[in-house]
């Protein structure tokens, strides 16, 4: 998938602004704005496809019991759980999907009988992490998923515009930014209406504990 680097990102932001380089304490501020408003659009949807995985076997913890947990080695760490299977999805047309609640220590699989049963198949979005950046800002390389380029960008420097008092101009910046983030959201809807990773039917068949 495309992405941009953190430098383009802070050399947009500074261009947005209209000044060659920010003071030292203005380019931590641009910081903090920058993984705030990262950390905003990597929430507004649970479906972004850089972050989703599918349908990946995981170990069944045996304590607490029937859990899948957050944490496994040499995997991702889950942010957040959306479907766990039985067998391995969407390759077929069934494959049996068991309900589940969400707790500290991962998520609790219900009505599990089958005493055998070590591993589920977990679809899950990958668990948040900010961009970590030395103080050379401009110049880092460290990698920005292209679709919130410039939602960071604008909202980051709206931010920075509050900061300054700079209210109306801040709402501006905003507005712009949202409507950014709106495109790659409505990129996400006509994804979901094409395909099954959230389609999820209720039938006695798929349900059912065996």
């Amino acid at each position: 998938m495309q992405t941009r680097t953190y430098g383009d990102l802070f050399k947009l932001i500074q261009s947005l602004a209209g000044v060659g380089t920010f003071a030292a304490s203005e380019k931590d501020d641009i910081a903090n704005f920058i993984n705030r408003r990262f950390f905003e659009a990597f929430n507004t949807s649970h479906m972004w496809p850089r972050y989703v995985v599918t349908g990946e076997e995981r170990t069944i913890a045996t304590s607490p019991a029937q859990t899948v947990p957050y944490v496994e080695a040499s995997k991702d760490n889950i942010g957040e759980f959306i479907r766990i299977h039985r067998t391995q999805p969407f390759l077929r047309n069934s494959a049996l999907e068991f309900d589940f609640y969400v707790d500290g220590s991962g998520a609790h699989i219900l009505n599990l009988t089958t005493a055998d049963a070590t591993s589920a198949f977990v679809t899950y979005k990958k668990e948040f992490t900010p961009f970590t950046v030395s103080s050379d800002y401009e110049n880092s390389t460290v990698e920005v998923p292209a679709e919130f380029f410039h939602f960071i960008a604008h909202t980051a420097y709206a931010d920075f515009l509050r900061m300054d008092g700079q209210t109306d101009k801040a709402l501006i910046e905003e507005q712009t930014g949202g409507n950014y983030l709106a495109l790659e959201l409505e990129k996400i809807d006509l994804r979901m209406n094409n395909n099954t990773v959230l389609k999820k039917f209720s039938t006695y068949v798929n349900r059912q504990a065996r």
